[in-house]
């Protein structure tokens, strides 16, 4: 999933959706941490709802927000909880009044303007590839040809970033059972699928339907070895 922004104090989840940074090698959020803020998002966001009512009057606001979202979320590592304790504090001190009373889209601006560059720096939320999808939720963002939701290159990588290899995904593209040799299971395979035009797994052509040009393309390369 990803996440989605909303009003304060759910300001933290506004950041993460900007414009990302370049690579920070001091980066305190770790793949764990993105896996827990891709997949988990919801869990995060009322940690920081209920963080943000408990905090807001506290005498010393960023360590009140560390213990209160690290108690929340003991999964997340302590590097990761002090820059959302820090942007936390950074947004009641600067955008209480508009977050609290203003417009969603005022108190995003305001944290926008105030608050995103030292929390993306901090956190390391980047697209160091440029294909739109930042570190968040991209599996491998040294990869442009690698992103939740990205066709198949027949590379024999993990294409869309759901943690399997579809047959659009395999290195050998004829290989439909992903047991290295072409053979009649593969054949049957595209028989199986014959005339899907959705979704297909069988679609070895890449025209979006499993049609008589798959089974030809699949009898050129009977019998061989990937």
């Amino acid at each position: 999933m990803r996440l989605h922004s909303f009003k304060w104090p759910f300001v933290l989840f506004a950041a993460l959706l900007m414009t990302t940074s370049s690579l920070n090698l001091k980066a305190q959020c770790d793949s764990t941490d993105f896996a827990l803020l891709c997949y988990d998002g919801e869990a995060v966001n009322d940690a920081v709802f209920s963080c943000g009512f408990s905090c807001a009057f506290a005498g010393d606001l960023t360590s009140c927000f560390a213990s209160c979202i690290s108690d929340a979320i003991p999964e997340m590592s302590s590097g990761c909880v002090s820059c959302f304790a820090n942007q936390s504090t950074c947004v009641t001190n600067s955008c209480f009044l508009t977050c609290a009373f203003g417009s969603e889209a005022d108190c995003e601006a305001c944290v926008a303007a105030n608050c995103q560059a030292d929390f993306t720096t901090c956190a390391g939320v980047q697209d160091a590839d440029n294909d739109g999808e930042d570190s968040i939720c991209d599996c491998d963002d040294n990869n442009a040809e690698v992103y939740p939701g990205a066709p198949g290159t027949f590379s024999g990588v993990d294409n869309n970033c759901d943690g399997q290899i579809l047959n659009s995904e395999i290195g050998c593209p004829l290989d439909l059972n992903g047991d290295a040799v072409i053979t009649v299971s593969d054949v049957l395979t595209v028989l199986s699928e014959f005339g899907c035009d959705t979704n297909c797994e069988a679609d070895i052509t890449g025209d979006g339907a499993v049609t008589v040009s798959d089974v030809l393309a699949l009898l050129s390369g009977f019998g061989t070895a990937c």
